[in-house]
């Protein structure tokens, strides 16, 4: 099979599209052949070995998080799935074994695993992290799926319990997991206020239909979420930026909301004021991926058509090295797709 690796850390020169042995499933455990996948941050941190102990494989290997495809072999001990069926892998793997598993908690376990190995044509994946496809859904949608939308699925449905009354503002809405908390909030009929940075970006972020797109660079964000809300701000913040929008996202929040974050991509260090969380008594919540509830909720959406992701463009898995040179620097609003067949 055909595979992007790396066998040392740094830019993206370092990842080379190689012929690897083919995997063979384990016994618990089904071969998924994939046309397409997608890149996520995640991969460009492993890529350029961020000390993180999540970041950190065995080298060599071969990145990336988004599995779907169609099973051609599955193991002898595999019950339910069968060759011919097509699935998607849930990349959150909870250790089963630490306090939090043992009480029934995957969602706060405390030795998680992400899954990796994405950017290949075969991947066996054991058989409790993998949902069936219905039919109708097309190729792309479930490559660029499992990432960001059971991560927003986790974020807003399980953690922030947003309802159709709710307000819910959503950074960098034309990024893979912004766009996924939008169609996610416009699914449960909340209000959504979202940003983009640039002229071409805001014009696909109208195009996703949120009640209100907002300039991050340009606007005054705080004060025209105030004006749209009354004066009351967002109930629910999606903050999966850090350094570059918490403050804004404290500011913005309104009495009693609940900011949920899963992502640092503008840095990690964040500072606040205290006793704005202490007069507003909001809620700020850690979300790491989603649990097998999370991943199965997002999947039934998708399998009735009610979720699409955003695909900003796609690559063949030849330019793989381009493809992360433009995530890196943020060219692209949506998902960038990768042609394992290409």
């Amino acid at each position: 099979m055909r595979a992007a690796r790396i066998h040392e850390h740094g830019g993206p020169e370092v990842l080379r599209v190689e012929d690897c042995d083919d995997p063979r499933p384990g016994p618990r455990e089904a071969l998924i052949r994939q046309t397409a996948t997608s890149v996520n941050h995640r991969d460009i941190w492993i890529r350029k070995g961020l000390p993180d102990d999540t970041f950190q494989y065995p080298l060599p290997t071969i990145l990336g998080i988004d599995v779907s495809g169609e099973i051609v072999a599955v193991g002898d001990e595999v019950g339910d799935l069968r060759v011919g069926d097509r699935v998607i892998c849930n990349p959150y793997i909870a250790c089963g074994r630490c306090h939090a598993c043992l009480r029934q908690h995957p969602h706060h376990c405390a030795r998680i695993d992400i899954s990796n190995g994405a950017y290949a044509q075969l991947v066996a994946v054991p058989e409790e992290r993998l949902i069936k496809l219905d039919p109708s859904v097309p190729a792309e949608h479930a490559a660029c799926f499992a990432n960001t939308y059971i991560t927003a699925w986790e974020m807003l449905i399980t953690k922030a319990r947003i309802m159709p009354d709710d307000v819910v503002f959503v950074w960098a809405g034309t990024s893979g997991l912004g766009s996924a908390a939008i169609d996610i909030a416009k699914v449960v009929g909340a209000t959504v206020i979202a940003t983009a940075g640039r002229s071409e970006k805001l014009e696909v972020l109208k195009g996703l239909g949120p009640d209100l797109v907002l300039d991050h660079y340009n606007d005054d964000i705080v004060a025209r979420v105030n004006e749209l809300t009354g004066g009351m701000g967002a109930n629910v913040v999606f903050e999966h930026v850090g350094h570059a929008t918490w403050q804004r996202s404290i500011d913005l929040a309104a009495s009693g909301a609940r900011i949920v974050s899963a992502g640092l991509t503008s840095g990690q260090m964040l500072e606040m004021d205290v006793v704005q969380m202490i007069m507003k008594q909001f809620t700020i919540t850690g979300s790491c991926l989603g649990t097998m509830a999370a991943a199965r909720g997002a999947v039934s959406q998708l399998n009735k058509g009610r979720l699409r992701p955003l695909i900003g463009k796609t690559v063949p898995l030849s330019e793989i090295v381009s493809a992360h040179r433009m995530l890196d620097e943020g060219e692209i609003a949506g998902k960038l797709m990768i042609d394992l067949e290409a």
